[in-house]
């Protein structure tokens, strides 16, 4: 790899000498130098959605629902009757409050890779906004 600065026009060219290969029947992309594949077979996959993550929000929207159609009065009341730690019920119904964009995401597979279920249920800002800063969601359209 080499790359070159034009100070004229300010405009840097990067020159990243590849080769093209078929792999399993798809053209791939290779460094030259070393035959590896610039992109990993986990890059080329097609969204998944974490299905643990995707459970918890059934759950969040599902509790929510049942609290606000009166089958419990709270989720105290939910925790207890259902047998569930009420603090995992606090925490899974957190998750309501989730940006509706990144909720979308999360249910496509289409979340960043280091958005995971454990670090947010700790906690998260309020804000939608700032929920998109801190997991590095980009603002949704029209917004």
């Amino acid at each position: 790899m080499h790359y070159q600065l034009n100070p004229n026009d300010n405009i840097l060219t990067v020159v990243l000498p590849v080769k093209f290969r078929r792999k399993r029947g798809r053209k791939m992309i290779m460094a030259s130098d070393t035959d590896a594949p610039l992109l990993s077979e986990q890059d080329l996959a097609p969204p998944k959605p974490d299905e643990t993550f995707v459970s918890a929000l059934v759950k969040a929207f599902r509790w929510q629902e049942m609290i606000d159609q009166g089958a419990y009065d709270s989720p105290k009341e939910l925790a207890r009757k259902q047998g569930i730690e009420v603090t995992h019920v606090y925490r899974i119904m957190r998750l309501t409050m989730l940006a509706p964009d990144i909720v979308d995401a999360v249910l496509h597979g289409r979340q960043p890779r280091d958005f995971m279920l454990q670090a947010v249920v700790r906690g998260f800002p309020i804000s939608w906004k700032e929920q998109r800063v801190r997991y590095g969601f980009s603002e949704p359209h029209g917004v």
